[in-house]
This record gives structure tokens, sequence and C-alpha cells, in this order.
């Protein structure tokens, strides 16, 4: 739903003719993403042998990619930050927060804060086809999250410098 959100509303700025490219790299994330998470839901659901597994793998993943969007947004102040919100000070601050909803760090840090919750559940609680002792649950869990997050910091800072590149066009 949020690469939805983030093509609409590049969509205000941009023509699909022109910017194209950063929308279907958009689409293609977004729609991997999506779709291993799911997969890894309805394999802990089913008491699959691979789901803790998947599930370390697309939470790393996740938990790159919208750090690193969340990191850089706020740091450089793209995108209207949350420097922004938490400095309003407007004594209409719930519409006005409401209004910038549409910001990127807003919706992506309840998504990494479900996905930290989500993976230290998965690390304490024995799947069908992990580990057998906590211990090498996390560990095993820990660095492929590690592995997974670096590929999916990579994967939002080709996504960013595409839509760098089409805004230093604009």
């Amino acid at each position: 739903m949020a690469i939805l959100a983030n093509i609409v509303a590049g969509l205000e700025v941009f023509s699909l003719s022109w910017a194209g490219d950063a929308i279907f790299l958009a689409i293609i994330i977004g729609s991997v993403l999506g779709y291993l998470t799911g997969r890894s839901g309805w394999g802990i659901l089913k008491g699959k042998a691979w789901a803790f597994r998947r599930t370390c793998i697309v939470g790393g993943l996740t938990l790159g990619y919208a750090f690193t969007g969340v990191l850089v947004m706020v740091t450089r102040g793209i995108d209207r930050g949350l420097p922004v919100l938490f400095r309003n000070g407007s004594e209409n601050w719930w519409d006005w927060t409401l209004s910038h909803f549409q910001n990127s760090p807003l919706r992506e840090i309840p998504l990494f804060i479900w996905w930290v919750a989500g993976l230290i559940t998965v690390l304490q609680h024995r799947l069908y086809g992990a580990p057998e002792k906590t211990r090498d649950r996390v560990v095993e869990g820990v660095r492929l999250m590690f592995w997974m997050s670096v590929v999916g910091l990579f994967a939002r800072l080709l996504q960013m410098s595409q839509d760098t590149l089409l805004s230093s066009q604009r």
C-alpha cells in the first residue's frame, strides 16, 4: 500500500513517461517485499519448515529498506521529515499530522516497529523447522537478518538514487 501511495504522490509531480523507470522499480521492490511477507506469514500459519528462515530473510530486507529510507529522509530533510512533525507546535496538530501522513517516515516507522516486534517473537518462540535452542535461533536469525538488511539497504539506496536523479532533472 505504501508503494502505491508513493507512486500516486510521484505522479502528482512527474509524468509516467518521464518517471516510468523509477515507478517500475518501486513496483518491483514493493511487490517482492509484499509477496515475501505474505508467504512468510502463510508459512508460519501452516507450520512450514521454511517459515523461520523466510521470515528472517524478508524481515531483514524490510528492516534494511525501511530504516535506510527513514534515516536518509529524516537526516537530509527530504520529504518533510519527522523534525518538522516534532517541531510543528500548531494548535491544529492533529489535522496537520493527518494532512502530512503522506510522508514516507511516518508510513515506514510503524512498518519498521512491526517487523522488529514480529522478528523478536519469531526468535523467542520455536517455529517448526527452526533451530531447537533459543540461542541457535537468535544467532541464525540475526545472521540472516543482518545480511538481508544490507541487501534491503542497497535496494533502497538504488531506488532513492533513481528518484534523486529524476528530481535533479526537473
